[in-house]
């Protein structure tokens, strides 16, 4: 079983005392599945759909780090991570995230 897993923060406050994994509710069979839904693009604003769902639903308090699928009973997993076409938050300056997403 394969999930959508995001790293988020409190937008404006420390990236590395507030940050937390959602898990989103679906589960998918296969990592293509789960990679799909992840990586399925809004044309118009040019962002991740499921990301854009998230950032919108906790009313614009948090924002992401890093998201991806896994499989927890394997360990497989896949990650993006946001690119900021307008410059990194300074808050997010020199933050180097450890590579794992876990819940």
């Amino acid at each position: 079983m394969y999930k959508i897993l995001i790293l988020a923060y409190l937008i404006g406050q420390s990236p590395i005392e507030t940050q937390k994994t959602f898990q989103m509710g679906q589960t998918f069979d296969t990592m293509e599945e789960c990679k799909k839904e992840l990586l399925l693009m809004d044309p118009d604003r040019g962002t991740y759909d499921v990301l854009w769902d998230f950032v919108n639903n906790m009313n614009f308090q948090y924002d992401w780090l890093m998201a991806g699928c896994k499989n927890d009973e394997t360990g497989e997993e896949f990650q993006i991570e946001p690119s900021y076409p307008k410059g990194k938050p300074l808050e997010l300056e020199g933050l180097q995230l450890d590579g794992q997403l876990k819940v």
